[in-house]
């Protein structure tokens, strides 16, 4: 349960950017592809704000992007939200 919210809350802001101009399947298709890839970046690095939003656990992701693994990061980038 703890990783489905973490995958919802590590894309939800790429989704709610993406929500006017992408169809759903391709939502649905970065959600599995963000859950892959950062999951585990988010028990390591961010589990102390899970619960706190999602914006939240973005802002660790990026605090962290040194730290996060090549997968995560790459994800993250390809979404906009790693510079």
């Amino acid at each position: 349960m703890r990783s489905k919210l973490f995958a919802f809350a590590a894309l939800a802001f790429a989704a709610t950017i993406a929500t006017s101009i992408v169809p759903a399947q391709a939502q649905d298709d970065a959600r599995a592809r963000g859950d892959k890839a950062c999951n585990g970046d988010a028990k390591k690095l961010c589990s102390k704000f899970f619960g706190q939003g999602d914006m939240v656990i973005l802002q660790c992701f990026q605090d962290n992007k040194t730290r996060l693994s090549s997968p995560c990061r790459k994800f993250l980038t390809e979404v906009g939200q790693l510079h």
